[in-house]
């Protein structure tokens, strides 16, 4: 079989794009790694737990970076490369091809140089200047088809640069932490080409500032951070939820994730003292709470935490929040304990003590190359588009006649649309004299 053809087989390019909206389908139902929570992810794998080993072999949950994704990206440009180049070939044929005399048409009788000049006033450009005079209007018109396929190439061979080449890293970081280039990410993902993202200096969370409104939904997100580079001055940067910054060719972007942190002290009967930090989510509103489970290596049982932004409801931004701790062994409850910043008190067998809490959040790193093909590949689209629908070409060719012209008119789509511009374009140049 003839690859080509094969290439540009309507099944071919039809099978492809279905298996590319089928990707995207799927990366939109099954959740992502590097864009759900761990919640998240765990909810999901209780409810389909028989597709849970599917999601592991095929790769579900990063479903932009895996292999196959990667080859149907490859097939499809193959395809459409080719495609283009038809569709290129086709509009120059179209736009310089030489007039072939007309048989049948209507007659005008008007010296070359009248007609000409009639034609252009009416908006048609000369093409061809030979015995058979060829005159187009909006002749880039022929060029739409060209331009959408050609966009469609750009968006799906930056689509694949970007699989193959992309780095991404977030972090779930507390105020004042630290994050050096060698610590492992939260969540990290990376392209078939690429190894991990690697922060060319340390980064820290200096504060994190949610705003609130009225009604005591989080409004707004700002995070300062500053990088670390060794021997020189530090370099702060504010990103807020759809403002970001740039640091040495990495985009930082803000996520929407944020909440307090807690410093727990827990102390166990032999006197032997660990502090864990429990992050959690800001509540919705004063009266409820927000949630987390946590489970520690030393202990065998699940710890079940939620709080509340003030132990007396009074202020959503309060600097004195309530933090309870159920300790569970199964569906039993084996300890309880509530805390304030500063209090202790008994959770089971430990002594607990609540040492300290910062805001924390999420902080996504990302290292990309091809972005800017997926933009000029979009306006490629909207521009071929617009030639195509909103110009489509009107053609007259007029083929010596005796004294004067044999005229035919066509238009290379919408022809009954344009009908009435053909009538009035034959009306002009039958009138005799100079209009």
């Amino acid at each position: 079989m003839n690859i080509r053809r094969f290439f540009l087989s309507r099944t071919t390019v039809i099978i492809l794009i279905g298996l590319l909206l089928a990707a995207v389908l799927v990366a939109s139902l099954v959740p992502q790694t590097f864009l759900a929570s761990p919640d998240e992810m765990m909810a999901w794998h209780r409810k389909y737990p028989s597709l849970v080993p599917l999601a592991g072999v095929f790769g579900l949950h990063h479903v932009f970076t895996t292999p196959w994704f990667a080859v149907i990206l490859l097939l499809a440009l193959i395809s459409l490369t080719w495609s283009t180049v038809d569709q290129c070939r086709s509009a120059w044929r179209k736009t310089f091809a030489p007039a072939l005399p007309a048989e049948e048409g209507e007659v005008v009788s008007l010296g070359r140089d009248e007609l000409a000049s009639r034609l252009r006033r009416n908006g048609y450009l000369p093409v061809e200047s030979g015995k058979t005079l060829r005159f187009v209007r909006h002749p880039w018109g022929y060029w739409g088809n060209a331009f959408l396929h050609g966009g469609m190439v750009a968006v799906i061979a930056a689509s694949l640069l970007i699989a193959l080449t992309q780095q991404r890293g977030s972090l779930a970081m507390f105020e004042g932490e630290v994050h050096y280039p060698d610590d492992p990410w939260t969540v990290e993902e990376s392209g078939l080409m690429v190894g991990r993202l690697v922060l060319p200096e340390p980064v820290r969370l200096e504060r994190v500032r949610p705003a609130f409104r009225p009604n005591h939904k989080v409004k707004q997100i700002a995070s300062d951070l500053s990088f670390l580079p060794d021997g020189e001055p530090e370099h702060h940067v504010t990103v807020e939820v759809n403002a970001m910054a740039s640091r040495r060719g990495i985009v930082v972007y803000q996520s929407t994730d944020v909440g307090d942190s807690f410093s727990v002290e827990f102390t166990d009967p032999s006197g032997r003292t660990e502090i864990f930090r429990l992050p959690i989510n800001h509540p919705e509103s004063l009266e409820e709470a927000g949630y987390n489970d946590f489970r520690f290596p030393w202990n065998p049982l699940k710890l079940q935490a939620k709080y509340y932004v003030d132990a007396e409801r009074k202020k959503i931004d309060s600097a004195h929040p309530l933090l309870i701790l159920r300790m569970m062994d199964g569906d039993q409850e084996t300890g309880r304990v509530s805390l304030t910043p500063g209090g202790t008190g008994a959770l089971g067998e430990y002594r607990v003590r609540l040492a300290g809490v910062q805001r924390w959040t999420t902080i996504i790193f990302v290292k990309l190359t091809g972005m800017s093909g997926v933009f000029l590949g979009f306006f490629l689209i909207i521009l071929g588009a617009a030639l195509a629908f909103c110009t489509p070409p009107r053609e007259l060719v007029a083929t010596p006649a005796g004294d004067g012209w044999l005229i035919t008119w066509r238009a290379g789509r919408f022809g009954d649309f344009y009908r009435d511009e053909s009538e009035t374009l034959f009306r002009d140049l039958q009138r005799k004299g100079t209009p």
